[in-house]
């Protein structure tokens, strides 16, 4: 088991070599690293800073459960206000 490790490790190198020594391939992974590390710091930047409520104000997320329940069950209080008036008249 230990020496299919070293093999596997030996072809990994094997390939990272091969695969680097084409310039262009250089480049692509200099850009690719470049571009990992700005979404990476970007989304560090966002987790750190709390968004105020006003932010959300007209954009909810969908993703973001607990405010669509609130909005669909602000959408059926309305609804249910409407159908209890209507019934009165």
């Amino acid at each position: 088991m230990v020496k299919m490790n070293h093999v596997v490790l030996a072809g990994i190198g094997i390939a990272g070599i091969s695969y680097f020594s084409s310039k262009s391939n250089r480049e692509k992974a200099r850009v690719m690293m470049n571009n990992m590390k700005t979404k990476a710091d970007s989304w560090l930047t966002k987790k750190k800073h709390m968004k105020s409520p006003m932010t959300k104000v007209g954009h909810s997320d969908p993703y973001d459960f607990a405010d669509n329940e609130m909005v669909s069950e602000g959408a059926m209080y309305s609804v249910d206000y409407y159908n209890v008036v209507e019934q009165e008249d």
